[in-house]
């Protein structure tokens, strides 16, 4: 992802409560699974283009798990 994408998705990360989700490091964030649809609806409207995301369900925590370098070049299922 180009480095203006990862700003657009850290301020979004920033403008949310942590129920929303957590910036982990630069390229590894955690979604609440209850809040994804609304940050893959605002995926969706911020990169039009974009074909999906890479979800990793973790244990414990019910985290959804991408990594940016995964977003052009997956799929939402």
């Amino acid at each position: 992802m180009y480095e203006d994408d990862i700003k657009i998705i850290n301020e979004w990360f920033e403008s949310h409560t942590e129920n929303y989700g957590t910036y982990h490091s630069e390229n590894e964030y955690s979604v609440c699974a209850d809040d994804i649809e609304e940050f893959t609806d605002f995926l969706r409207d911020k990169f039009p283009g974009m074909i999906g995301i890479r979800c990793y369900i973790g244990t414990g925590d019910s985290a959804i798990w991408f990594f940016e370098e995964d977003l052009e070049s997956t799929q939402f299922v």
